[in-house]
């Protein structure tokens, strides 16, 4: 996989590229500053990146926050080092609470998703900034565990479980599906199969991973003709769900031709302690079955905007 960071931070960029199991471009930009909280401070810099570079991204917004400061300089960070720098010290004369942190928010967006990590790395002020050409605030601060400012191994400091967390999501398997209307019914597949004794049955929409080289478009298409037979058309992306070991791209879909029935491995590994059906489920008896995750709710909501072009 290919990646950009948008970052002006050397450091940072080499931290990242040590854990993160991508092809990782580093790209620096002038990104758009806005007020307000770090969280929403951030996804507007993805936003504001991806727009620019049209490419799967992350940005890594860092801000630095002291608790008896009522967490100043906060999403002001980058403002106060370049004004204030080793001076915010001052700001600490007489203050025997000196626990401060860095909030690292990162932010990983492409043309199909948005994903958020926050980690925290808590450390102490030091009483004296230390000399040298560093960051100023890497100067002053302490981290947890260690007796100098993290300017005498600036590496270390930007290691932190936000790249492992991030690395792990870029690792789940994709998956696309497709819902297809048929007037007021929704095509899916029935499974009904045998785990620990016990029968388990559901409903999933039709879908499946998609495979290297292949688009979540091209994915969800393939999948719906194994799967069920029939050959459709995008209409529209509508959103990604993630779970525990994978990431689920839904499109709603057309209906072009074919008719109706089970295909691909589905068929051939089809017996009664692991079954398939397809089956055309009224969309008012949804809450009558259980459909993995937040298919069902997506395929109401979907209905109504379906319907009401239909009506139109």
């Amino acid at each position: 996989m290919d990646l950009v960071f948008v970052t002006s931070n050397d450091l940072k960029f080499k931290a990242c590229q040590k854990i993160l199991d991508v092809n990782l471009e580093q790209v620096k930009l002038p990104l758009v500053e806005i007020q307000g909280e770090p969280r929403e401070i951030a996804i507007f810099k993805a936003k504001d990146a991806f727009k620019k570079v049209n490419k799967p991204l992350i940005i890594n917004d860092c801000s630095f926050c002291i608790p008896s400061l009522n967490n100043f300089p906060g999403p002001y960070t980058s403002y106060v080092e370049k004004t204030l720098g080793s001076n915010l010290l001052k700001l600490m004369e007489g203050n025997k609470n000196r626990d401060c942190y860095y909030l690292d928010i990162l932010v990983y967006i492409d043309a199909y998703s948005l994903k958020v990590i926050e980690t925290k790395t808590y450390g102490t002020l030091a009483l004296t900034e230390t000399n040298g050409d560093y960051y100023p605030l890497d100067k002053i601060f302490i981290k947890d565990g260690d007796n100098k400012p993290i300017c005498y191994n600036q590496g270390n400091m930007y290691e932190n479980n936000g790249y492992l967390e991030l690395n792990n999501y870029l690792k789940k398997r994709r998956v696309s599906r497709g819902i297809v209307f048929f007037g007021d019914r929704v095509l899916l597949l029935y499974r009904k199969r045998l785990e620990n004794n016990k029968y388990l049955e559901y409903y999933a929409i039709p879908g499946g991973g998609i495979e290297k080289d292949e688009t979540k478009e091209e994915a969800c298409l393939r999948e719906l003709l194994e799967e069920t037979s029939i050959k459709t058309s995008i209409i529209t992306y509508l959103e990604s769900e993630e779970y525990d070991k994978g990431i689920c791209y839904y499109y709603l879909v057309k209906y072009i031709s074919g008719d109706i029935k089970l295909g691909g491995e589905e068929l051939e590994r089809n017996n009664p302690d692991n079954y398939y059906e397809v089956r055309l489920v009224p969309v008012s008896e949804l809450d009558n079955i259980y459909i993995y995750g937040k298919g069902s709710e997506i395929i109401k909501e979907v209905y109504k905007k379906y319907k009401a072009e239909k009506d139109n």
